[in-house]
């Protein structure tokens, strides 16, 4: 889930922020009233961005690397559900909430591994990319969280299988090396677009990867998310599918937003 304070978008005030932290700023604060988003609807709209970037800029995202952008976290649709489903927050003791940030290694592993298998079946490439992102995020998360030995046993072998996954798939990607980095780069940048999104922070934020060459801001400016540079083909019109659960009743919004 991915957690939003206020439900209508927010205009970015103040310097960019790096944009996952501006996201796990508002995941910290959340509580079981608020709105969220479901992973599974989240990276639906992480495709949507794929698919409207410019391939002159942006090269190489066919229509299967767009589908399996947007299949990325379906494997989370046990925990999570989806806009038509959802689960409730799951709360903790100290007051606050299971988020994609804090959600602990038996939750996310066999979502991980879901979304790949879903990704997968969009062809190997798709595949190659969803396996590469998770096994990265395996990564940050061996670096940076203080798990039991048994849990660490187990992200250690998630990535020891996806890293055996890249090697199979590479020879049967149909791209050389580079480029399937530049669009490990490009989902991974779709990722976090729509989680700023998601989460509505009111900053405007930067983003790690580097597109066209240059990296990318992000805000909410005059009713509409602008990226500098500029990446799209043509505005991209969607809506986002927004939950809560309160006072035991399912409450469900639609925003209607514009992306450019």
């Amino acid at each position: 889930m991915i957690f939003r304070k206020i439900l209508s978008a927010q205009p970015a005030q103040g310097e960019a922020r790096a944009a996952f932290d501006a996201i796990a700023e508002v995941q910290a604060a959340a509580t079981a009233d608020d709105w969220y988003v479901t992973q599974p609807d989240h990276a639906r709209i992480s495709g949507e961005l794929a698919a409207f970037l410019d391939p002159t800029q942006v090269p190489d995202i066919s229509p299967a690397v767009a589908r399996a952008i947007a299949l990325h976290d379906l494997g989370w649709m046990a925990c999570d559900g989806d806009f038509a489903a959802p689960q409730p927050p799951v709360e903790l003791p100290s007051g606050g909430v299971v988020s994609f940030v804090n959600a602990q290694p038996e939750s996310f592993l066999p979502a991980w591994i879901g979304s790949i298998q879903s990704a997968q079946s969009t062809g190997p490439l798709g595949g190659l990319l969803v396996s590469a992102h998770f096994k990265r995020l395996a990564d940050y998360h061996l670096k940076y969280h203080r798990d039991t030995p048994a849990q660490r046993a187990l992200v250690e072998q998630f990535r020891r299988r996806e890293i055996e996954r890249f090697q199979r798939l590479l020879p049967m990607a149909g791209l050389e090396p580079e480029r399937v980095e530049a669009l490990i780069a490009v989902l991974q940048f779709c990722d976090l677009a729509s989680l700023y999104i998601c989460a509505n922070p009111a900053v405007p934020v930067e983003f790690p990867q580097r597109l066209a060459g240059a990296k990318v801001r992000m805000c909410m400016e005059e009713d509409r998310y602008k990226l500098t540079p500029p990446l799209l083909i043509r505005p991209l019109d969607f809506e986002l599918p927004c939950v809560r659960f309160f006072a035991g009743t399912v409450q469900r919004e639609h925003l209607r937003l514009r992306l450019e």
